[in-house]
């Protein structure tokens, strides 16, 4: 009796303990099953956040090498006609903005001196009361009116008329300014360029003066002006139009477009990819490699145009792509996506 119900009982301990790892066996292979799938489908789930951007591409074309920079129009040389005495302005003929040509007639001055007497004679005239007073006034006056000494203005150059400062009926003292003019090309445009660019320009070369409010004048390189400090950021130069320039142009600004160079092949970036440093100033570009992958690139720049600049630095082939929008803040080598 003792072995019988023994037996029973080891029967349903092993029944127990078979059920036990037979569950044991199943969990595990449940977990297996789900680990293998899970790892068997990479594309099944995304690995890597990607960042929606848009882009463009470099572009293999013609440049040409300019140098950009802004200034105004202004005076490089005046010729001032001033009073050689102490004198009465008769007449004055030019108004600013006139030209004149050496030799023109100008005006006429009349001495103090001969002028004070002609105003004293007619001072007389006006007193004279009896027939002898009258008479007597009349012989000075005549005599005041000839002895009257006048003394022609002469334009001394070619150019235009800046400025006039005095009128017909005014008293001038000796020295005093009557007429300033502009001779014929001392009108310049002055130039602010960078100083890293300053050393591409020079004497003689070829510029292009946009005018403020529109219109835009042919003009070359006059000469560099001396640096005043090694502070400055820029350089200044002059600019001499080969035409002649409006009057009314002196005191305006301008954009100056310099050539620098002959016209070559280069890979162009679109301004829309440049991001710079505040601080240090360099300039960067995202590019986007075959993967979707999104690398922050230092670039060196030349000249710019039509919203592009030439890629000096690195060397980077036509047709790489190059983030355009969404780049502000996107860090680097981040998958991305091309949007629309």
């Amino acid at each position: 009796m003792i072995s019988g119900a023994f037996r029973g009982r080891a029967g349903r301990v092993s029944r127990a303990r078979r059920a036990i790892v037979a569950a044991a066996a199943l969990a595990w292979a449940l977990a297996a099953a789900g680990c293998g799938h899970k790892g068997a489908d990479p594309g099944s789930a995304e690995t890597h956040p990607t960042v929606p951007v848009g882009v463009g591409t470099l572009e293999e074309r013609s440049v040409r090498e300019l140098v950009k920079g802004t200034g105004q129009w202004r005076v490089s040389d005046s010729v001032t006609v001033s009073a050689p005495f102490k004198a009465y302005v008769e007449a004055i003929g030019p108004r600013t903005g006139d030209s004149v040509t050496r030799g023109d007639a100008l005006g006429t001055l009349i001495t103090y001196e001969s002028r004070a007497a002609l105003r004293g004679a007619e001072i007389l005239v006006r007193q004279a009361r009896s027939a002898a007073e009258r008479d007597e006034a009349s012989r000075a006056l005549r005599l005041a009116e000839r002895d009257l000494i006048r003394v022609p203005l002469v334009a001394s150059t070619n150019g235009t008329v800046l400025r006039r400062a005095v009128e017909p009926g005014s008293e001038v003292l000796e020295g005093g300014e009557l007429l300033t003019i502009v001779p014929v090309g001392s009108m310049v445009f002055e130039a602010h360029i960078p100083r890293p660019e300053a050393a591409r320009v020079s004497a003689g070369q070829k510029a292009e003066i946009g005018m403020e409010g529109g219109g835009t004048v042919a003009a070359t390189v006059q000469r560099k002006l001396p640096q005043t400090s090694e502070a400055d950021q820029t350089a200044l130069f002059w600019l001499s139009p080969s035409v002649r320039a409006p009057f009314g142009a002196i005191g305006r600004f301008g954009n100056a477009t310099i050539e620098t160079g002959a016209v070559h092949r280069g890979i162009l970036v679109p301004d829309s990819a440049l991001v710079q440093d505040d601080l240090t100033g360099e300039v960067r570009i995202a590019r986007v490699l075959p993967d979707s992958v999104a690398v922050w690139t230092t670039v060196r720049l030349g000249p710019g145009e039509e919203g592009r600049h030439e890629l000096l630095e690195p060397a980077l082939p036509a047709g790489t792509q190059v983030v355009v929008r969404g780049q502000r803040g996107l860090p680097d080598s981040t998958h991305v996506t091309v949007g629309p």
